[in-house]
């Protein structure tokens, strides 16, 4: 090299800076390299919910594809949202991720003031699973079906207590446009995890539970509660012989995908590396495990279709919200 390139060189390095030269690096090199640390994971909801337990095998397994460990930090509040500003503000270097719920597209129009927007804060990486919703009561609930739950909500309105997430979460949300559409009224009372409601609900001290399914599954196959209706697309798996709230005849669908993002710039490289990595541990034998027993299904998007999938969620929020008259 000669003395004028080599100055040359050193201008360029002086006029760029090390992070853009960092950009410069071979795509393939810097992702090869990455991770050199451990990974945190930030979970929506707090320990012990079927979000939580499909994070830490999720961790365990995707632990082998990077070569380092994956840490499960637990920040619950704001219905699943507080994880999502966090996350938003944390360096862009992938070594912090968060997992999103439909919380980080709805927050923002419950809360104008929430520091982050679905649209510009983050870089989505995969979709992976989804959150499949039920209702379910006490094994000696004179409750048989979601019709006859329903029935009871229009012919003695706030007669039925039933325990869901905070205000700001899906179902209280959805309730509320039910309520509107059908005439019907429940009072809901409010928990902070699936695992403190199922304890209510066994101790008598709400009549139904309108949850995600997982943190039931072992108290509707002891028998000690009832599945009234499973509230997405299709019926689930392990009982189908309980029809879905559409085949009851009514118009309720709910569900929460699931999907990992970063902060907005996170490099491209290390985007497709991070995607990489969880796409392989998806379709391990422990991660098909926990789907089945949780009774969630696979959810797979690459990070165009997530990032696809964010923004019409993020509008159609907005349009269940406004119709709700929440806003």
């Amino acid at each position: 090299m000669t003395m004028e390139h080599s100055r040359s060189r050193r201008s360029l390095i002086k006029a760029l800076g090390v992070p853009a030269l960092l950009g410069l690096c071979p795509l393939n090199v810097r992702a090869q390299s990455f991770p050199s640390q451990p990974i945190t994971l930030i979970c929506p909801f707090g320990a012990g919910g079927s979000v939580d337990q499909y994070m830490r095998v999720l961790s365990q397994t995707a632990s082998r594809h990077f070569g380092q460990s994956i840490v499960i930090d637990n920040k619950p509040g704001a219905g699943g949202a507080l994880s999502a500003a966090i996350l938003s503000k944390v360096r862009p270097d992938g070594y912090t991720l968060g997992m999103l719920s439909s919380s980080a597209f709805r927050a923002p129009w419950l809360e104008p003031k929430m520091a982050f927007s679905p649209l510009t804060d983050f870089s989505y990486i995969i979709g992976m699973t989804s959150l499949e919703f039920c209702a379910v009561v006490r094994a000696d609930s004179p409750i048989k079906s979601f019709a006859q739950f329903m029935a009871i909500g229009k012919e003695k309105p706030g007669s039925i207590q039933y325990a869901a997430g905070d205000p700001t979460t899906s179902v209280p949300i959805t309730m509320v446009s039910i309520q509107k559409k059908y005439g019907v009224a429940f009072q809901h009372i409010p928990y902070k995890s699936g695992a403190d409601m199922a304890v209510a609900l066994i101790g008598g001290h709400v009549d139904a539970v309108i949850d995600s399914v997982g943190t039931y599954v072992p108290y509707i196959r002891s028998g000690q509660l009832r599945l009234l209706s499973a509230l997405g697309e299709t019926r689930f798996k392990a009982w189908p012989d309980v029809p879905t709230a559409r085949e009851q005849g009514y118009d309720v669908v709910l569900s929460s995908p699931l999907g990992l993002a970063g902060p907005v710039g996170l490099p491209t490289d290390i985007v497709q590396r991070l995607h990489e990595g969880f796409h392989r541990a998806m379709q391990e034998p422990e991660i098909i495990a926990v789907l089945n027993t949780l009774n969630q299904p696979e959810w797979y998007r690459n990070p165009a279709a997530f990032e696809a999938y964010a923004h019409a969620a993020y509008k159609e929020s907005g349009d269940l919200l406004k119709n709700a008259g929440l806003i």
